[in-house]
């Protein structure tokens, strides 16, 4: 899906209406529009080759979307930073690219696994690197949210979400949504003076692939449990993910599918082999 390069310069401010229709057994829409169940100030922002939704009144991102094809690109990270987006509101991103950092002293080592926390990408920068422009684009902090660490790297369930679509954009297309729920847990709102950000208490991703018309869906608890082992116990299906969500997304075809009530069986398989992925005998690059 090419995005058009006129919206790249013209963010768009917009408050929406809840619909609740969307949930009821009428006949979708062909696109049908976002849904924001709780009326928050929401503002879009359209980049190179991916689109985030900021929910202004938390100060951050809320969703992302971004088409994957096969892997094209090398560009280099090389002195790319993390900082604000000059043409978002303020009030819409965090108000630091900075590291999230957190005291450890005196913490067990359970404990220093939930209270170590990285800038997380919500739309990794490694899915970019086809495009310069796109790639730096991915480290503005409207991108960018508190994720505990364990989660993140390479034994955690998110970093193998981006395994997955990694190795399967090699076979087809993917649509790829993803975004945080807020919760209202404060115990790990580290970050509210130093970034202006509270930490999100759950991450979802909701991968679609266009030769077989299938998707997988996770919600996960941003913390230590969710790991890359026990990635099939937070699988979700279609209704219960967006049942979840107070914003969700135009899904586009997904709406249309036949069954979103059941969960899918496991998470999409992928294997090492060597110095590369491995699904469904297509072989891919590691990072």
């Amino acid at each position: 899906m090419k995005e058009s390069k006129s919206l790249l310069r013209l963010p768009v401010f917009i408050l929406f209406t809840p619909l609740l229709s969307l949930y009821s057994n009428s006949v979708l829409p062909e696109n049908p529009s976002p849904v924001n169940i709780d009326n928050s100030e929401i503002y879009e922002k359209q980049y190179t080759g991916f689109k985030v939704w900021l929910d202004c009144n938390q100060g951050g991102a809320i969703a992302f979307y971004y088409r994957l094809d096969k892997d094209t690109g090398n560009a280099s990270r090389h002195r790319i930073s993390f900082k604000k987006d000059k043409s978002v509101p303020d009030k819409c991103q965090p108000n630091s690219g900075k590291t999230y950092r957190v005291s450890l002293a005196g913490s067990t080592s359970i404990a220093i696994k939930n209270m170590r926390w990285d800038r997380g990408h919500l739309v990794p920068a490694n899915h970019l690197d086809n495009s310069p422009l796109a790639l730096r684009e991915t480290f503005f902090v409207t991108n960018i949210l508190p994720q505990n660490a364990y989660f993140n790297r390479s034994q955690g369930a998110w970093r193998y979400t981006e395994t997955i679509s990694e190795c399967y954009r090699e076979i087809t297309p993917l649509s790829i949504w993803g975004g945080v729920i807020w919760g209202n847990d404060s115990s790990n709102d580290y970050f509210t003076n130093t970034h202006g950000i509270k930490t999100p208490d759950y991450w979802w991703k909701l991968i679609y692939r266009h030769d077989k018309k299938q998707y997988v869906a996770w919600i996960f608890p941003n913390n230590a449990t969710a790991s890359k082992s026990r990635i099939d116990e937070y699988l979700v299906s279609l209704k219960t993910l967006k049942s979840k969500l107070k914003f969700i997304p135009n899904l586009g075809v997904l709406e249309r599918l036949p069954d979103t009530r059941t969960i899918p069986a496991k998470s999409w398989e992928v294997k090492r082999k060597g110095r590369h992925l491995l699904c469904e005998n297509q072989l891919a690059s590691i990072g």
